[in-house]
C-alpha cells in the first residue's frame, strides 16, 4: 500500500493510563468555543486523529505495518502520478500535535492534582525510516485500486448571498443565521468544537431546536408552517490540506 500523506494531527491512542479521547472530554478540550481560541485558524485545520480504544492513528503505526509512506499527490498524466517531499514534515506535523496534546493534558493533571501514572512510550519515540517516491508509473506497480481521500466541507452556494461570508462559509451567531426563521446544526465550530461531531451535535440540536419552537419577544412560535428553516452542510470535495 502506497499512502500519500498531509500535514494533519494526531493525538496519542492512551496518554498515562487513559484514553486520550477520555481525558479530552474531561478536560474541556471539546467545549472550547471559537471565542476561546488564541489562534482562529484552528477552525479552518482538519479534524485531527483520534482513535478510541488504544490504537494509534500515526503514522509510523502504517509504517511499520508495511505502508510506504509518500508525499502529497501533486500531478497525474496518463498513468504516471507525482508525489512532493513532504513525507518527513508531515510525519513531524503529527507528532507536534500530539506532543501538544500531551502537554496539554499533563498541564491539566497538574493543576488538578490528579494522580496519574506515567507516560506511555509514544510512536514518535521509534523513528521509522522513510524512502518515499517521488513518482510513480501505475502501469509497472502492481497497484490494484485508488482510493482518492480529498476531504470535504460544506456547499452553501445555493444560499442567497447575503448569509455568506467572503469564504462561502454562513453568517451565524451560535447557530442563527441573520436572516429570522433559519438556523443550521452541523457545521463544525457552530458553538464550540464538538459542534460537527457526536459529541457535540446532540446540545446543539437541542439548543436549535429550542429556538425554533420558543418565540422571540412579541411574536409567534416559529414551525414548519411558519417558513422555518433548519439546515446542515450538504458536502463538497475539497483538496486543501491545513496544519493542525
Amino acid at each position: 500500500m502506497i499512502l500519500a500523506t498531509s500535514p494533519v494531527g494526531r493525538a496519542p491512542a492512551r496518554h498515562r493510563g487513559r484514553d486520550t479521547v477520555e481525558w479530552l472530554v474531561e478536560c474541556g478540550f471539546f467545549q472550547q468555543r471559537p471565542q476561546d481560541l488564541v489562534d482562529p485558524s484552528v477552525m479552518a485545520a482538519p479534524q485531527p486523529l483520534l482513535a478510541p480504544g488504544g490504537r494509534s492513528m500515526s503514522l509510523q503505526a502504517l509504517a511499520r505495518a508495511g505502508v510506504t509512506l509518500a508525499g502529497r499527490l501533486v500531478a497525474a498524466h496518463g498513468e504516471r502520478v507525482a508525489f512532493d517531499d513532504s513525507a518527513p514534515a508531515n510525519l513531524a506535523a503529527g507528532d507536534a500535535f500530539a506532543a501538544r496534546i500531551r502537554a496539554m493534558l499533563d498541564q491539566v493533571i497538574r493543576q488538578a492534582g490528579l494522580h496519574a501514572p506515567p507516560v506511555e512510550p509514544d510512536d514518535a519515540d521509534t523513528p521509522v525510516e522513510l524512502d518515499p517516491p517521488m513518482a510513480l508509473d501505475l502501469g509497472t506497480v502492481p497497484v490494484g485500486s485508488v482510493v482518492w481521500c480529498t476531504g470535504y466541507t460544506g456547499d452553501f452556494s445555493w444560499l442567497p448571498p447575503a448569509l455568506l461570508n467572503p469564504d462561502g462559509r454562513p453568517k451565524h451567531h451560535d447557530g442563527a443565521a441573520p436572516l429570522p426563521g433559519v438556523w443550521y446544526v452541523g457545521l463544525r465550530w457552530l458553538t464550540h468544537r464538538a459542534s460537527g461531531n457526536f459529541l457535540g451535535l446532540p446540545s446543539d440540536a437541542a439548543a436549535t431546536a429550542d429556538a425554533v419552537v420558543t418565540p422571540p419577544h412579541g411574536s409567534h412560535p416559529a414551525h414548519p408552517g411558519h417558513n422555518t428553516a433548519v439546515t446542515a452542510p450538504r458536502p463538497a470535495s475539497t483538496g486543501h490540506p491545513h496544519h493542525p
